[in-house]
């Protein structure tokens, strides 16, 4: 397994295990989740998984940050979206965070079981 696709593995995992865990509704635990894969980019993935990524990043950021009068960011673009977003919603963003680490899981045996 690329060296760049186990980084992406391991942080994935911890994102799964922390939405699969973790207390509350599906948007607190994506909060968390969030900042398990937060630092993996595109280096860090197969180039079929990017566009997942991507996706998940976007839906994460739908609604942008909160600015204040005085230009400071009150409330960063994933706490604003997740707060509006509806459970079903979330629930899709797992669902393709799931996706993700099963495509890397497999990634990753294959790259144990070949001699």
């Amino acid at each position: 397994m690329n060296p760049n696709y186990f980084y992406a593995y391991e942080k994935f995992s911890d994102a799964l295990n922390s939405l699969a865990t973790g207390p509350y509704d599906v948007r607190q635990r994506l909060r968390s989740a969030y900042w398990h894969f937060r630092p993996v980019g595109k280096k860090h993935l197969p180039e079929q998984l990017q566009d997942d990524y991507q996706w998940i990043l976007s839906q994460l950021t739908k609604f942008g940050p909160v600015i204040g009068r005085d230009g400071k960011v009150l409330r960063g673009a994933v706490e604003e979206t997740l707060n509006r977003i509806h459970n079903a919603t979330g629930s899709k963003i797992a669902e393709r965070i799931l996706y993700i680490y099963h495509q890397l899981n497999w990634l990753y045996i294959e790259g144990i079981e070949k001699p």
